[in-house]
């Protein structure tokens, strides 16, 4: 069930963000993913986190074989901002969440339009 205060309209709809993850499993994804972030599941197992909502998606690019290796992962988090947050605050809060999907040993590549701005300096922004 979607929260109406999170989603893309208005001044945040170009604030969604997509990850692209290794993971081969839904609920051990998101169960590693919330103990990293220090939240519990919602319901629909989503995860609120500040100012985004993280769910879980089946990446439809899988098996496709697409030219980047990342397209090819099972996984999709999407991360959709809540009404009114600021730009900043979208983007701090989906960093954290880019960065404790690694914490919880999974591979992952954001996709949206701030992505150059979820990493640290001197990093790969996205594996081929």
């Amino acid at each position: 069930m979607e929260d109406s205060t999170f989603g893309p309209a208005g001044e945040n709809a170009d604030l969604e963000c997509q990850i692209y993850v290794t993971a081969p499993s839904h609920d051990r994804l998101m169960e590693r993913l919330a103990a990293a972030l220090n939240v519990s599941l919602g319901p629909d197992r989503v995860i609120s986190y500040r100012c985004v909502q993280v769910e879980w998606e089946h990446n439809d690019y899988e098996g496709i074989g697409a030219p980047m290796d990342f397209l090819d992962w099972h996984s999709l988090l999407v991360c959709r901002p809540r009404r009114g947050a600021s730009a900043t605050a979208v983007v701090s809060d989906t960093a954290t969440v880019l960065e404790a999907v690694r914490e919880a040993g999974y591979r992952a590549v954001p996709v949206c339009d701030y992505e150059e701005l979820l990493y640290e300096p001197g990093t790969e922004p996205r594996p081929t």
